[in-house]
């Protein structure tokens, strides 16, 4: 654990909150519908146990249009068991980056192949779970999938099977160590001080040590009483900064009046705080994977 001391008034701690894995759908309920000007409206969750599910590292499920039937959003586990190639019909389907960006292709039996990609900037916000931008079909045209009228949401992002019951999604590990054999929920296989498994709720590799959930620095700022405190960030987490004055009593730890924030810019976050001089102050990170709003 990488921790900070500012005057044996400050220290940074870390929390990380565990996964969840969601069941499908992911869409909710009040918000699933985007529209098509050529189409009309299409249902992502038609039904009770049906509908899509959009994923942390690629999606799945179908999505349904009155006007031109099912829209498949994945043809099942992709063929390296992370993402989608796309290269055949066999392995396509719609992927999400780590930044919330979704990339690939849609298949629907009556329309064809509806393209997710940069030109219409189809993505989930991470924050709030709403769907934006476009997709597009050469067959039909452009898809909104927010507009003045209505906008599909998503719950949760489905993390996507967990075949060795590890805590650690199949397509996680497949994506940061090709493959299922070579992490352990509870080992450290980069010694950086996160077990396996708490890596993955952060985000960060199992496999460099470099790269691990850690506080970059502090900074006084010019009034002496308020710290800008810095940590190592990605863009696909969450954080939340709390602070508390006794270590023993876990209700005592309370938020700075900020609750849950997008990361920075780049690598690297930053929160302002402020401090007296006593009693000694602890401020900890609290990390989490979109979707675990409490």
């Amino acid at each position: 654990m990488n921790s900070v001391a500012f005057n044996s008034a400050a220290v940074l701690v870390f929390l990380l909150l565990a996964a969840r894995l969601p069941a499908e759908p992911t869409i909710t309920r009040a918000n699933r519908f985007s529209h098509g000007a050529n189409i009309g409206w299409i249902d992502w969750r038609p039904g009770t146990n049906m509908g899509a599910s959009i994923g942390e590292f690629y999606c799945g499920g179908q999505i349904y249009s009155a006007n031109c039937g099912w829209i498949s959003l994945g043809s099942g586990r992709p063929a390296n068991g992370h993402a989608f190639g796309n290269q055949s019909a066999g392995d396509s389907g719609v992927n999400m980056d780590g930044a919330g960006n979704l990339r690939g292709f849609a298949y629907g039996a009556n329309i064809g192949w509806i393209a997710f990609e940069s030109n219409g900037a189809p993505r989930v916000d991470i924050l709030t779970g709403a769907l934006t931008g476009h997709a597009y079909g050469a067959n039909v045209g452009w898809i909104s999938l927010s507009n003045a009228q209505a906008f599909v949401e998503t719950a949760t992002l489905d993390v996507g099977p967990d075949t060795d019951h590890d805590a650690m999604p199949d397509a996680w590990e497949w994506r940061v160590a090709g493959g299922l054999d070579a992490l352990r929920v509870t080992a450290d296989a980069d010694a950086d001080g996160l077990d396996d498994a708490a890596e993955f709720i952060a985000g960060t590799s199992p496999l460099n040590p470099d790269d691990c959930l850690a506080f970059t620095g502090l900074a006084v700022m010019t009034n002496g009483v308020a710290l800008t405190l810095s940590w190592a960030s990605k863009p696909n987490r969450l954080y939340a900064v709390e602070a508390t004055s006794n270590l023993l009593s876990a209700a005592a730890w309370r938020d700075d009046g900020s609750g849950w924030r997008r990361p920075g810019t780049g690598d690297t976050s930053q929160a302002v705080v402020f401090v007296n001089a006593a009693p000694a102050t602890v401020y900890r990170i609290q990390v989490r994977r979109f979707g675990m709003m409490p």
